[in-house]
């Protein structure tokens, strides 16, 4: 019988996402989130190529007001969201190389609706201008209905489309 692995207790995580968002407003002025740190990496790097293309955009110059886009919170807390996860999982003993998927289910299609779902995501977040944990996370803490009718719309999207990808993940 395999052993199950043990992870944190989820309202213990709970409790320690909202004190981390909690410090993030106190020290920094601003809350969490991923997609704010990709997009300035992008401006950034775009500014290495171009830097005429880069100032003229109205989209990447928003992201160079101080010079340098990488000057900023989200880009330091998504570098120690990638180094925490990491020495997580390392101390856990989870890093494994290996892609989950149901028994049978070929790879390549995993991996291509994995790419696909993330590409999404990504052109989705950049819509809405947030990431889940931006909008969630700080817009609930900050009493926006917009962010509640997001995650209502994200709870409900995922329960509709895990009937028709479920067999990526659970035999069936």
């Amino acid at each position: 019988m395999e052993e199950k692995e043990k992870y944190l207790n989820p309202y213990i995580g709970g409790f320690l996402l909202g004190t981390v968002l909690f410090v993030a407003f106190f020290i920094a002025s601003e809350g969490v989130g991923i997609s704010g740190a990709f997009a300035r990496i992008t401006a950034q790097l775009i500014y290495l190529v171009d830097p005429f293309y880069t100032k003229n955009n109205a989209y990447t110059v928003h992201y160079l007001y101080t010079g340098n886009a990488l000057a900023n919170w989200l880009v330091v807390e998504t570098f120690g969201v990638f180094l925490g996860g990491y020495l997580s999982a390392a101390l856990a003993g989870r890093i494994k190389q290996r892609v989950e998927k149901a028994e049978g289910y070929p790879v390549a299609s995993r991996l291509l609706f994995a790419f696909l779902g993330g590409a999404l995501v990504a052109f989705a977040t950049r819509l809405t201008r947030g990431c889940t944990s931006g909008q969630a996370l700080d817009g609930i803490s900050g009493f926006s209905v917009g962010a509640w009718i997001f995650m209502f719309s994200v709870f409900a999207g995922g329960m509709l489309a895990s009937v028709f990808f479920r067999k990526q993940w659970k035999d069936v």
